[in-house]
């Protein structure tokens, strides 16, 4: 298993005794790679018998060093999570490592991500319309090439998407294709990497983490930019491709929020609720609209596009 950590605070140990309480015929060993913690993660990490390993912040990049952590690491199959995550019970990496045994095509497995206990509405209701949060199990892989080269990029999308939040890879595959190197969007593109050479992902909600973040409105641009981008970079089109379909496009993502607010809000009366939902489908729609145009932003504008681009 893999975990990169910075500064992972009181929360990681849950995580590592999470990890040391899977049941499952095997074996697991533990690669921490941090990138400069100054709150005594590694030292935590080796008192509970975890290998770590430490980089320098300036080498830290979201493709090179998860390859590094795998390279560290021995398994046939190998786990790959964050530190923030925390298993839901101990049957978390069997459920990933069944589907991985059951059929050698199968590339890597990705789980479930449920909001963490105490989360506030707005988390809850982003992380639940994730892709991630669906109950269903799903098999990825191209039925037919001519129908995928023709698919839309949001379908494209939904054939490769991969998540390494909490996931697991088979070894002999990462080393066909291993992480590219970039500072976003590291599991999609080998998600895609590996469907497109013939292989095949499985999402598994039987495994299954609590994960869910608290965040500001400028972190939302930002996740909606880098998105767009991606999809942009790896696909030809993003979701918003010009003005015209800018401005019309927000009333009905605000009604689409608006919905996901109330359901969390379990039949609440909560006043900040349109206005939360507003917001969200303003920055929604904006980020995805400049994300469109991500290239041409990093040329004429490369302080903005690090802006909207860090920390995601």
């Amino acid at each position: 298993m893999v975990i990169p950590t910075l500064n992972a605070g009181p929360g990681f140990e849950d995580l590592l005794e999470g990890i040391s309480a899977q049941r499952g015929g095997f074996n697991v060993e533990v690669v921490v790679v941090d990138s400069g913690s100054e709150d005594g993660t590694p030292e935590l990490a080796k008192r509970h018998g975890v290998s770590v390993h430490c980089i320098p912040p300036s080498e830290f990049d979201h493709g090179a060093t998860r390859n590094l952590g795998v390279s560290l690491s021995r398994g046939e199959y190998v786990a790959l999570t964050v530190q923030d995550a925390l298993p839901l019970d101990e049957n978390w990496l069997e459920a990933m490592v069944e589907s991985l045994e059951r059929d050698d095509q199968v590339a890597g497995v990705y789980g479930r991500q449920v909001p963490h206990p105490g989360a506030g509405t707005l988390a809850r209701a982003l992380t639940n319309n994730l892709a991630t949060a669906s109950p269903e199990r799903r098999e990825q892989y191209i039925e037919s090439e001519e129908s995928y080269r023709r698919a839309p990029a949001v379908e494209k999308r939904r054939v490769v998407a991969f998540d390494d939040v909490s996931s697991c890879i088979r070894r002999s595959v990462w080393e066909e294709l291993p992480f590219e190197r970039t500072s976003f969007g590291e599991d999609l593109r080998w998600g895609k990497a590996v469907v497109e050479a013939g292989y095949r992902l499985v999402y598994e909600p039987r495994s299954a983490v609590f994960h869910s973040h608290e965040r500001g409105a400028l972190y939302e641009l930002r996740r909606h930019y880098v998105d767009a981008a991606i999809l942009s970079e790896l696909f030809g089109e993003g979701p918003v491709v010009d003005l015209r379909r800018l401005i019309p496009g927000i009333p009905f993502a605000t009604a689409h929020h608006y919905r996901m607010l109330r359901r969390e809000a379990k039949g609440e009366n909560v006043p900040w609720t349109s206005a939360v939902a507003v917001r969200q489908a303003a920055l929604s729609r904006l980020g995805a609209y400049l994300g469109g145009r991500s290239e041409s932003i990093a040329r004429t504008s490369p302080r903005l596009h690090e802006l909207l681009s860090k920390g995601i």
